[in-house]
């Protein structure tokens, strides 16, 4: 490796151990993350072709469900004549392209970015610790919209607990990556947040624990049953005021009354798949769900949209129904696209690294699964795209983790040539020294 390969692969591991501090704890580190990586592609531009031929098996898949689902969202807003700022949101995926490709192309140390999410988690309970207890403050997110903020939260925690390594100190770091999390999530309230990360900590075990008993997967399983019913059970929890307003906001929209934090989500979801009903090809346009909600019935006769919770909303708070609302059949599919084709990138370079004995990549491949699967939950109850620290944390991870694992692949590759290479070898000088002096 030269020298400059040498700078631009330390500089990459410094931002890659930067990532969760600035997306968590830096007021718009959003923004400073996506310059870091734009730095880094200017610094290591003469390797960034040899690097895309190398690595296109995973960098084209990505490219396709990105481009796919930018030239929907283009269309859409073209058709509909809507304002261009509603593709600014949705233009920010195109970071996981760039961040991947920096990533192969650098190469940095991967240890460093479980490193990084210990510090941000951390730090992140310190600040939201003194906004709730301190400032008051119902729903603490340090700098990010509190839905957004808990999201994130959420995914950086379990890839944290996917952390590599199978010594006391390792599992003792993956559990407190964990309780500072739900620490964190009981303090912000958010509730899909918490469900995703509880929901993605039962598969993950497999992971955390590959090389131990069933037994010690059974007391890691009660743990986590254990830390649910804990964080229920405190007295005066945040968690169980808002399960126990979850359920009584269910039966009073089961009663009529959608006029509740969660009703309001209910008849939202409700008008957007109606709606989709019967606009199944093109929605009512890319950013328009305001629209798709001012226009329903409920909020134009029954319910003035002034004294409705449900109707001022400006997206779904469900990634599913907005996409399918809003851009039809052709968007929901490139929206999925988004967290599936990556899914499943992540899925082959598990397997790959599973089979070859990659402890490191199984760690970077699940993790990045974790991201997928927690995703998709946290996207159950609110838009990936409706916030900008939200679509640039998932990007950014995606291309991040999909990088990493891509070079843990190729490692894993070149130990099995090398092992055998060597194998092979040493058969040969055996079988000539074995065989006969004819």
């Amino acid at each position: 490796m030269t020298s400059s390969n040498k700078l631009l692969s330390r500089m990459a591991t410094a931002l890659v151990f930067a990532f969760p501090v600035l997306i968590l704890c830096v007021p718009r580190g959003a923004g400073v993350f996506l310059a870091g990586v734009g730095v880094l592609a200017l610094l290591g531009w003469r390797g960034m072709g040899r690097a895309w031929r190398e690595h296109a098996d995973v960098l084209m898949p990505l490219t396709i469900a990105v481009l796919a689902f930018m030239v929907v969202d283009i269309g859409s807003k073209l058709y509909f004549d809507t304002p261009w700022n509603v593709i600014d949101n949705p233009s920010r995926t195109l970071l996981a392209i760039l961040t991947c490709w920096v990533i192969v192309r650098a190469a940095p140390n991967p240890a460093w970015l479980w490193r990084g999410i210990t510090l941000g988690l951390f730090l992140a309970f310190l600040i939201v610790g003194y906004q709730y207890f301190l400032l008051g403050d119902g729903r603490p997110a340090a700098f990010v919209q509190a839905i957004a903020f808990a999201n994130i939260v959420a995914t950086l925690a379990a890839i944290g607990f996917a952390r590599p390594g199978d010594d006391r100190r390792a599992h003792g770091t993956a559990w407190f990556n964990v309780a500072c999390a739900a620490a964190i999530l009981v303090m912000n309230g958010t509730r899909g947040a918490m469900v995703a990360l509880l929901v993605t900590l039962f598969p993950l075990l497999l992971v955390r624990y590959r090389n131990v008993r069933v037994t010690m997967l059974g007391v890691a399983g009660a743990a986590i049953v254990a830390l649910v019913v804990g964080a229920y059970l405190i007295p005066a929890s945040p968690v169980a005021q808002r399960v126990d307003l979850a359920i009584a906001d269910v039966q009073k929209f089961v009663h009529g009354d959608a006029e509740t934090s969660v009703g309001a989500r209910l008849k939202v979801w409700q008008i957007g798949i109606n709606y989709f009903s019967e606009h199944p090809l093109t929605g009512a346009g890319v950013g328009q769900f305001a629209r798709v909600l001012h226009a329903a019935p409920y909020c134009q006769e029954e319910r003035p949209r002034s004294e409705s919770v449900a109707c001022v909303l400006e997206h779904a708070h469900n990634d599913i129904v907005e996409a399918a609302s809003t851009t039809g059949i052709p968007g929901l599919l490139a929206m999925l696209g988004l967290f599936l084709v990556p899914g499943e990138l992540f899925r082959r370079a598990l397997q790959v690294c599973r089979k070859g004995g990659n402890d490191r990549g199984v760690s970077v491949s699940g993790a990045g699964v974790a991201v997928v699967v927690t995703s998709l939950i946290c996207g159950l109850t609110q838009v990936t795209m409706a916030h900008q620290a939200n679509v640039v944390f998932y990007a950014g991870v995606v291309g991040l983790l999909l990088g990493l694992a891509r070079c843990e692949v190729v490692r894993t590759h070149d130990t099995l040539h090398s092992t055998g290479a060597a194998t092979s070898h040493a058969f040969s000088a055996h079988f000539n020294r074995s065989a006969p002096i004819r």
